[in-house]
């Protein structure tokens, strides 16, 4: 017999907890209780508990058949719709009887049960979606039924659903049955009352007739002698009167009945009462019970009359028989029925000790989902209903259960749109046929924030193996991920520092092993033949020595800058700057260094300076040695990668209070694969060859253009030029006013 409850009830708008599936069922038992001990009547115990079921599952209309009386019980419908109906499922449970007693339930549509055309029809006019009929079944005997009606839409029954309305049918179908051994007992309490009523009336009868009329009349004197002699029926005596009359009692009666009556005659005229003698006397060959009646009827005489009880008293014996084996088959029915009633205790107590267990369960899996970080849900196998989410799904998503309840499919509207077909994908892909699910992917909460998701989903199988549900737990892994992408940014970071250390020694070994060698063979060659090399020669050898310090010291210089930008120690420290007298005296000490071979142009940038006027008391405030480091760097790059005689051009510029430098060349040029790494430390492009120089120039004008708090940009064609622009504040936010 199916009983299992579903544990767990997964509360929404749409589905009824097993909590209060649970409560409903034990109030309609606690009903059927009261009924079997005759406090409420079957007719209103039957029509409560199709109220209670009609509420609880929010149905159309609940109807409970009794097939013991053969009368419909109905929750809730009109008299016109009431008469129609008890006609129409009259016949219905008449004809599919067999196939209800058969433990099958009943549903349309989906049912293998072909149902009546009346029937059919009648569901189709009062606008049936779905019907549910489940048997009162116990002990393979059939007791009736309880029908669901839905109007409207089909409804897919739930399995706590239907065992819920199981559970109820049990019981009745206990109580039901009951009721008939309870019914069964009574018939055979009137049955034994009737035949006692009828065994007594029976004897009242005979003892009446046998009074009336006596079988023989004696008038014996007291001393025993029998004077005179009567017989009714010839053959309760079989004697003559004249072996009667005249004799005294010991020769007509055996010795022993002769003393008993003559005793008795004594009694009676002393007592002046009727004295009853009976015994036993063998006449014809047969024993018969005779019954002497004594009285006195004159002076030193009585009447004795005599009647054969021989029927009587067998008749006596017989009941008393009867009686010993009803009373025996009453014992055996009384037992029968206390063990009945003490199966039925049993099982009401097991049923609470299990609702009791499934409550403490429930209570324990809520406690346990609803304190934890991870999202636990319930689904049905083909995800178009969430049976169940826990509260966290709004802190991880920022969106509510409720919303998910209503629209199952807005976690996939969740999904980051670059993720999207992928877990779609792998959702077709692989629900329900693997064991275990498990994906990493992003969603964007409604406020636009990101965050990393890992989701693991299994099958639930019931006892056949066929899955019933999914049930997984989502985490937020967004710290995770930021925690790897942190470890992998510091691995690439100490990657590209360790590169970076391997590229600075290999640079500066390279970029201090020439000017050594240079400083070195000049000094040998001063120190061997300085003695007889002229003035001239000599200063040419120590002009050598200087520039090799020089390019040293810069290379230094430069490094140091590095370190101190690395290390955020470079400052900004600004002062009032005339930046085109600052730019003209820079050209110049350029072109001397250059010797001349390139020309460097600077030049005001004419429609831009029509636009604006800088009072003398406003000059711009820079920072003059980053703003030389930055211009030196980009003009000696002109120089260097330009050939002898090509004009490098400066050009400045004012535009909403900010000053741009142009330094333009018509150089090498920059390969367009190089441009992404332009500004990283000793980093040069591919078609430099065997140009000289450290890769720190280009470095060190973006980090001071950084701490200026400014942009650079480039421009450049290989074999054509390269143009840089650089966009600095005039009035920086980080500077001290003069006037402070």
């Amino acid at each position: 017999m199916p009983q299992d409850i579903l544990p767990l009830n997964i509360s929404n708008s749409s589905w009824i907890s097993n909590e209060t599936l649970l409560s409903i069922q034990g109030k309609i038992a606690n009903q059927i209780i009261q009924f079997t001990q005759g406090i409420l009547g079957i007719d209103e115990c039957l029509k409560t508990t199709a109220h209670q079921i009609l509420d609880v599952l929010r149905l159309s209309e609940c109807i409970i058949f009794e097939a013991l009386n053969h009368q419909l019980k109905i929750a809730s419908l009109d008299n016109l719709t009431t008469t129609q109906l008890t006609k129409v499922f009259g016949n219905f449970y008449k004809e599919n009887q067999e196939w209800l007693a058969r433990w099958q339930k009943i549903t349309m549509p989906n049912s293998d049960q072909q149902f009546h055309p009346t029937l059919q029809d009648w569901a189709k006019d009062y606008g049936l979606g779905t019907i549910l009929i489940v048997p009162l079944l116990h002990r393979q005997s059939f007791y009736g039924a309880i029908s669901l009606l839905v109007r409207g839409n089909k409804r897919e029954w739930q399995p706590q659903e239907i065992a819920f309305v199981q559970a109820i049918a049990d019981h009745w179908a206990m109580a039901l049955y009951n009721t008939e051994l309870e019914q069964h007992y009574q018939v055979e309490i009137e049955n034994r009352q009737d035949l006692l009523s009828v065994s007594q009336g029976s004897e009242s009868r005979n003892r009446a007739l046998l009074k009336i009329i006596p079988d023989a009349i004696l008038q014996v004197t007291r001393d025993g002698i029998c004077l005179d002699w009567k017989a009714g029926k010839t053959d309760t005596l079989p004697l003559l009167t004249d072996d009667i009359i005249g004799k005294h009692l010991h020769h007509i009666l055996p010795t022993e009945i002769a003393g008993l009556i003559w005793e008795n005659i004594e009694l009676a005229m002393e007592n002046k009462q009727v004295e009853i003698v009976e015994y036993q006397l063998w006449l014809n060959g047969k024993v018969r019970n005779l019954e002497i009646r004594l009285i006195e009827s004159g002076t030193e005489e009585v009447a004795a009359i005599v009647q054969d009880v021989t029927d009587r008293v067998q008749a006596l014996l017989t009941l008393e028989q009867v009686n010993e084996v009803l009373e025996v088959r009453v014992e055996k029915r009384t037992a029968a029925l206390r063990n009945i009633n003490q199966t039925l205790k049993a099982e009401i107590i097991e049923r609470q000790r299990v609702e009791d267990k499934l409550r403490a369960s429930e209570e324990k899996f809520r406690q346990l989902t609803e304190n934890i970080r991870e999202v636990f849900f319930l689904t049905t196998p083909d995800l178009k209903q969430i049976l169940y989410i826990s509260p966290a799904y709004e802190e991880v998503s920022g969106c509510s259960p409720e919303s998910l309840y209503e629209n199952p499919k807005t976690w996939l509207k969740l999904v980051h749109p670059e993720d999207r077909d992928r877990i779609v994908a792998a959702v077709a892909r692989k629900f329900p046929e693997e064991k275990d699910w498990q994906e990493e992917y992003r969603i964007v909460r409604p406020d636009g924030s990101e965050r990393w998701v890992w989701v693991r989903a299994f099958r639930v199988l019931n006892e056949a193996g066929v899955v019933t549900r999914i049930a997984g737990i989502a985490e937020d892994i967004t710290e995770r991920k930021q925690a790897q992408a942190d470890i992998l940014n510091a691995l690439a970071k100490e990657k590209e520092l360790s590169e970076l250390k391997s590229r600075f020694i290999s640079t500066t070994s390279h970029e201090f092993r020439t000017p050594l060698t240079t400083i070195n063979s000049s000094a040998e060659l001063l120190e061997h033949y300085g003695e007889k090399w002229s003035v001239e020669r000599k200063i040419t050898h120590l002009h050598r020595i200087q520039a090799s310090v020089t390019y040293m010291t810069k290379l230094l210089n430069d490094v140091l800058v590095i370190g101190k930008a690395e290390a955020g120690k470079l400052k900004l420290s600004t002062e009032a700057l005339d930046l085109e007298n600052f730019c003209r005296t820079l050209v110049e000490e350029m072109q001397l260094q250059d010797r001349n071979q390139h020309p460097i142009v600077f030049s005001i940038g004419s429609e831009e300076k029509s636009k604006i006027n800088i009072p003398s008391f406003r000059l711009p405030q820079m920072d003059k040695q980053l703003l030389r480091a930055i211009l030196e760097n980009l003009l000696s790059n002109g120089i260097k990668y330009s050939p002898k005689e090509s004009t490098i051009n400066l050009i400045l510029s004012y535009h909403n209070e900010q000053a741009i430098f142009q330094i333009s060349d018509r150089g090498i040029g920059i390969p367009l694969p190089d441009k992404e790494r332009l500004f990283e430390t000793f980093h040069r492009a591919t078609n430099v060859g065997t140009i000289p120089g450290t890769g720190l120039g280009l470095t060190i004008v973006k980090k001071c253009v950084d701490i200026h708090q400014g942009q650079i940009s480039v421009e450049s064609e290989v074999g054509v030029g390269t143009t840089f622009t650089v966009t600095l504040p005039m009035y920086n936010s980080l500077s001290t006013d003069e006037d402070d």
